[in-house]
């Protein structure tokens, strides 16, 4: 686990440097907290541009959601749909061969989105999902705007669609809620490659960073055939280092070699002027008794149940208040973990995390004991 904590883990691309740049790029970027989704730095971070790596990164946070929900499991069995397989199954641009004669894993189709950005694999999870392409359009977009995402607009599940919009401030706050929500886009980030289609195929890991910079990143690349180059759209990247999550989100064409280099710019320009401090370290008790009616015990203090801590600009001082939203009376029994309540962070008047507040310990019913109970003896019938 170390050099995972000390690598980078890409979700969708790159960032553009905050340091005096030598040439102008056509990029607008953000750098965000990506345990909070605060943003930190950027450059034009509102500005609206074609997002198709939006579409699929919704598609896989709508796939987790449901799996978690008992709606549509990760392992259900996905026919691709004819219409689908005609329309996409021949473009140069699709990497995944499907084949209508047989089903594939809701979770391998998924895998072929995040990897290998499959079109063919994003409308065959979406239809799965909501029946129609029309109806996941619609879903993707209600979607978008619980999330707040003001500038992303659905209009087609084809990520190279220039009608498909989003900002910079909509893919940190998109790849946030990934990363903190959806165990699996993680898991898959840190492979070189995944079996799909039962190990009848290896799904390369197309977006392996170079070891500079990093172990693993994710790219919206394109091939520009007549001048021969490789381009990326968007992007989001993660860094780990020194106790820090960095989210670097990058919206526009620029060269992949010179959005990897301006990447690895801003996110060291960040790395210098911004500190870790812990708020709130997991298992510190809250300091408030919470009265147990009925119990073994008259009260307990709950504890945080994670570790929050915030990125802060050097030499600067945080005014940190913690905001108790617990209960003064629960009613036994409690189970050790058990949530009771929540802690909000709040950072200089704003709120930058929620935090579980749970029972350290269980704490039993008063009364008799089940291994005391015994049942009364009538005339006639005897007890076993």
């Amino acid at each position: 686990m170390r050099g995972w904590r000390r690598g980078l883990v890409g979700l969708a691309g790159f960032l553009m440097c905050s340091c005096p740049a030598v040439r102008a790029l056509a990029a607008s970027w953000v750098v965000a907290d990506a345990r909070t989704g605060a943003i930190l730095a950027e450059a034009d971070g509102d500005r609206v541009a074609a997002g198709g790596a939006a579409v699929h990164l919704l598609i896989l946070l709508s796939a987790s959601e449901q799996a978690k929900l008992g709606i549509l499991p990760l392992d259900v069995p996905v026919s691709v749909d004819p219409r689908s397989l005609s329309e996409l199954a021949g473009r140069r641009t699709e990497p995944v061969r499907l084949s209508g004669q047989r089903t594939y894993l809701l979770s391998d189709l998924l895998k072929a989105v995040f990897l290998a950005r499959s079109d063919l694999a994003a409308v065959a999870a979406a239809e799965a999902m909501w029946g129609g392409r029309e109806t996941a359009i619609e879903a993707l977009n209600e979607r978008a705007a619980r999330l707040g995402l003001h500038a992303t607009r659905v209009v087609t599940l084809f990520r190279d669609d220039p009608n498909n919009t989003t900002s910079p401030h909509d893919l940190a706050r998109l790849g946030h809620v990934l990363l903190q929500d959806c165990a699996e886009v993680r898991g898959w980030g840190q492979l070189r490659g995944i079996p799909f289609d039962d190990g009848r195929l290896v799904l390369g890991n197309q977006h392996l960073a170079p070891p500079a910079p990093g172990t693993w990143a994710f790219f919206d690349r394109f091939v520009e055939p007549k001048k021969k180059k490789v381009f990326q759209r968007a992007g989001i990247l993660l860094r780990e280092e020194n106790g820090l999550e960095l989210l670097g989100v990058w919206l526009g064409e620029d060269e992949v070699v010179a959005a990897l280099s301006e990447l690895v710019g801003v996110l060291q320009d960040t790395l210098a002027r911004y500190e870790p401090v812990s708020m709130v370290r997991a298992g510190d008790p809250l300091k408030i008794a919470v009265t147990v009616e009925g119990g073994t015990e008259p009260a307990i203090v709950p504890i945080a149940a994670e570790d929050v801590r915030i990125p802060v600009p050097k030499g600067t001082e945080t005014q940190v208040e913690l905001l108790m939203q617990v209960p003064s009376v629960v009613t036994a029994p409690v189970a050790r973990g058990e949530q009771l309540g929540e802690v909000v962070v709040r950072l200089g008047g704003r709120v930058v995390a929620v935090v579980p507040a749970v029972s350290p310990k269980t704490v039993g019913s008063r009364g008799v004991r089940s291994a005391e109970v015994r049942l009364p003896k009538r005339a006639g019938v005897g007890v076993q």
